[in-house]
């Protein structure tokens, strides 16, 4: 556990215009660290999530003095309520901003980089990776040994972790007139938007004649493959192990459950849900849930 003493004036500072209101004292008032329910305290940081259906029960009984709530909680004596609209987001950007330790702005030596690339501000590259003649934006953070080909043009904030690939050929070919295989151009770009997250050990490839694109917001984890030509869009979350072939169109909101593989020139729509371990082989229309192999809708009676 991560222990820093910050005031709750700061904090609420930290929050701006988020907090609707806070009911309690802010005199004195700190908190130092954030914890999993079982090892609140006192001076722990709480939160009450949005979904509970005892909400009140659940401020009132934490051990915890200030606690970040919605506007249904009432005051309760001796504790200090911050509201604001969704408790956990206001967690995650208070303990990303106080309690997350930031990997600091710079090349390491060992780096290699293209004298063409275009290196934003702020911009972390770690041991042993090797960079092309690239566009990287602000403040993004590369781990260490990750490959990152000419054709990528990186948006701000993005994090590449250790051992990703971006922007390498893509796996295409042709056959001549005896069969035998000769590679397809793949000259297009991977072009990525902001905020994006790409896991350890991940390849993505660029495009063939057209670009592989990928939406801002959107996070990959580790282990995933995205062939060439891919129009992935924003806020997609693609979990571990999947597999995506080439020409697909997946659009905003997607979820992707681990080890999933989808088939080529596929269509996703916009808020769809693709089971773990789903083998996408049709199109699948948006803000529907895809389970099986082969793919289908799942319904109620679903067997």
């Amino acid at each position: 556990m991560i222990f820093k003493k910050i005031d709750i004036k700061e904090l609420l500072q930290f929050l701006g215009d988020k907090v609707l209101h806070v009911h309690g004292s802010i005199q004195d008032v700190f908190i130092d660290n954030l914890a999993e329910v079982e090892r609140v305290n006192e001076t722990t940081l709480d939160w009450i999530n949005l979904s509970k259906p005892n909400k009140q029960e659940i401020a009132e009984s934490s051990k915890a003095r200030v606690l970040l709530v919605d506007s249904g909680i009432l005051p309760i004596g001796g504790k200090t309520l911050i509201v604001v609209k969704n408790p956990k987001v206001a967690l995650a950007e208070i303990g990303n901003h106080f309690f997350v330790d930031k990997p600091k702005p710079g090349i390491h030596p060992s780096a290699m980089i293209d004298t063409e690339a275009k290196i934003g501000k702020n911009v972390s590259i770690g041991p042993f990776s090797v960079i092309g003649k690239a566009i990287i934006g602000d403040n993004c953070v590369i781990d260490s040994h990750v490959r990152i080909y000419d054709s990528v043009v990186m948006g701000h904030d993005c994090i590449i972790k250790a051992g990703a690939v971006l922007g390498g050929a893509g796996f295409g070919y042709e056959r001549d007139e005896e069969g035998n295989k000769f590679r397809f151009p793949q000259i297009g770009q991977l072009v990525m938007g902001d905020y994006v997250e790409v896991g350890a050990n991940t390849c993505v490839d660029r495009g063939a004649l057209s670009d592989t694109t990928i939406g801002d917001y959107t996070k990959i984890n580790n282990l995933c493959h995205i062939a060439h030509n891919n129009r992935i869009g924003k806020n997609v979350t693609i979990t571990g192990c999947v597999n995506i072939s080439g020409s697909n169109v997946i659009e905003d909101n997607v979820w992707i459950a681990p080890n999933v593989s989808v088939k080529g020139w596929i269509h996703i729509g916009e808020g769809a849900v693709v089971g773990m371990s789903a083998v996408v082989v049709k199109d699948i229309p948006a803000h529907e849930t895809w389970v099986g192999n082969p793919a289908r809708k799942m319904e109620r009676n679903f067997k």
